[in-house]
């Protein structure tokens, strides 16, 4: 199975077909003659482009910081969601066998269950009825072991501490993994973009190859800018996905 690209290849294409776009507006634009009614405005126009832009900076920088700390709040509970089952199959080692197949096979079956289908689920902000019932089970799991003896009993007191940080954790990362970027903030940046767009199309270069190149060379990055914006926003779908890796280790390789 290769590597998935950065980018992916319809984005790429998207993002080039843009590109030619926006240089052919450009040059139908320059041979109109539009270009001469603004001769005079490139200072006004470059005072503007600067204004505008700087402010796309900020808030784009914002957006990108918040929607980062976002996807990696969601990978760090994870991480401590998986890492509190696999303590809790661990620690479970201290029980009998007939106390501790059941509590192992909830995790298990919980743990497959999220590496399979919950991502989908989340990605779509659906349905996750199959791994509440199932993360259910874990907790009753835990709660029907009946200690038979004083280890066994300091080994279920610590079960039932890693069964209640696992359910902390869970709800923290589901909490985390509904959070999307505000429509308006996302409109905001997506129309102070058009906005640069529009003005280095009026601006009045001295040299038509240089107009295109300066055309371009913006569509793209503010198109790969924005795709970098809404990927990042859903941390199960896209180009860069928190990884399910730790759900599946745990159904597969403890026991």
């Amino acid at each position: 199975m290769g590597t998935p690209a950065i980018i992916p290849e319809s984005t790429r294409i998207r993002g080039a077909s843009l590109m030619f776009a926006a240089a052919a507006i450009y040059l139908a634009l320059r041979l109109a003659g539009l270009h001469k009614l603004f001769d005079r405005d490139d200072e006004g126009i470059a005072a503007l482009l600067e204004i505008v832009g700087t402010l796309y900076m900020v808030v784009y920088a914002f957006a990108t910081y918040v929607i980062w700390g976002q996807f990696a709040a969601v990978e760090n509970e994870i991480l401590k969601e998986s890492g509190a089952l696999k303590d809790l199959i661990l620690f479970s080692r201290g029980l009998k066998e007939a106390s501790r197949d059941g509590l192992v096979r909830a995790v298990r079956g919980y743990a497959r269950a999220v590496s399979e289908s919950e991502w989908g689920g989340l990605s779509r902000g659906g349905d996750l009825e199959r791994t509440d019932k199932l993360f259910a089970s874990i907790i009753a799991s835990v709660t029907e072991v009946k200690p038979a003896d004083e280890f066994e009993r300091h080994a279920y007191d610590h079960l039932i501490e890693m069964a209640n940080q696992a359910s902390r954790h869970r709800d923290e990362r589901l909490a985390l993994s509904a959070k999307r970027i505000p429509r308006t903030l996302l409109l905001f940046v997506t129309l102070t973009a058009f906005t640069i767009l529009f003005l280095l199309l009026l601006y009045p270069f001295h040299n038509l190859a240089m107009g295109l190149i300066a055309v371009a060379l913006a569509q793209m990055l503010l198109f790969l800018a924005h795709f970098v914006l809404t990927d990042l926003d859903n941390p199960f779908e896209g180009t860069w996905n928190a990884s399910s890796q730790p759900f599946a280790d745990l159904a597969t390789r403890y026991r």
